[in-house]
């Protein structure tokens, strides 16, 4: 009898162990998601894209920013550089040994992307199941087309469209009607205006400090319509070239080379004196 109870026993604690693995086990039907990189994007210090026929696009990482190097010197568009270091995060749900690469387009590949060394080659977008196809080491994976939609068509694409740096500040802008400048901590415009707060002049200053152009492209030709000087807090001084007032705002920064194209609104925010669009408002609507 006492035989036959321990053999039960052993028997219970047996399915009882089985129960445990079975349960703990990965599923068997769990998707599988290969990775394309062990690289992280905080890691990169380079970037180059290249596509048939174009001239390479080199970036590089300088301290905490990104700066085009070729085809031309600029600051780069921060968003778009994330935008492309994501492929070293991408996983993918399927993956074939990089063999017959002609059914994936990769034996001339569109366009290719190299982060820190390794390449990534773009390959054709499956109508049906809606991914492209991206060859990396010796293997072919089949991810979203956002990657492949990321790499830019030209170097200007990938220039930052912001008029100033980030470290840039301006404490004096001057142009030839007025100018307005900081100093202990307040603004002071000249000539004096009546009625002008220093929220109509922060926000003045601020629309300059945050300008972001539609376009920006390298300079080739246009005479300067006039001068805007602007007193940087710690970069000294810059002087910005009026190519252009309608129907778009044109700037040069001669020290950058490159022209910025801002819309007619922004243009108007910029050039009339500050508070003048509070000052032209219907009462009651400031």
């Amino acid at each position: 009898m006492k035989r036959s109870l321990w053999t039960n026993a052993l028997l219970l604690a047996v399915v009882a162990a089985l129960g445990l693995i079975v349960y703990f086990r990965p599923k068997s039907g769990a998707p599988v998601e290969y990775a394309l990189s062990a690289l992280k994007p905080a890691e990169a210090r380079s970037l180059r894209i290249e596509r048939e026929g174009a001239p390479a696009i080199a970036l590089e990482r300088r301290q905490d920013a990104w700066f085009l190097v070729a085809p031309l010197a600029a600051r780069a568009d921060e968003f778009a550089v994330e935008r492309l270091l994501a492929i070293v995060q991408a996983k993918a749900a399927y993956r074939f040994p990089a063999t017959d690469l002609a059914r994936f387009d990769l034996e001339r590949p569109q366009a290719r992307l190299v982060v820190e060394g390794q390449s990534f080659a773009f390959g054709i977008v499956s109508e049906v199941a809606r991914e492209q196809y991206v060859l990396t080491g010796d293997a072919v994976y089949a991810v979203n087309p956002r990657y492949g939609m990321a790499l830019p068509a030209t170097a200007a694409a990938m220039v930052s469209r912001r008029l100033f740096a980030p470290g840039e500040a301006p404490v004096r802008i001057e142009t030839k009607e007025l100018a307005v400048a900081q100093r202990d901590g307040r603004w002071i415009v000249t000539p004096a205006e009546e009625g002008l707060s220093q929220d109509d002049l922060n926000r003045w200053v601020d629309d300059w400090r945050l300008a972001s152009a539609l376009r920006v492209e390298p300079h080739t030709k246009g005479k300067a319509q006039a001068e805007i000087r602007i007193s940087l807090k710690e970069s000294g001084t810059l002087s910005l070239a009026v190519l252009s007032r309608e129907p778009e705002l044109v700037l040069l920064r001669p020290d950058e080379k490159l022209q910025y194209h801002f819309s007619a609104a922004t243009a108007k925010r910029l050039l009339s004196p500050p508070g003048a669009g509070a000052r032209s408002a219907p009462a009651g609507k400031k």
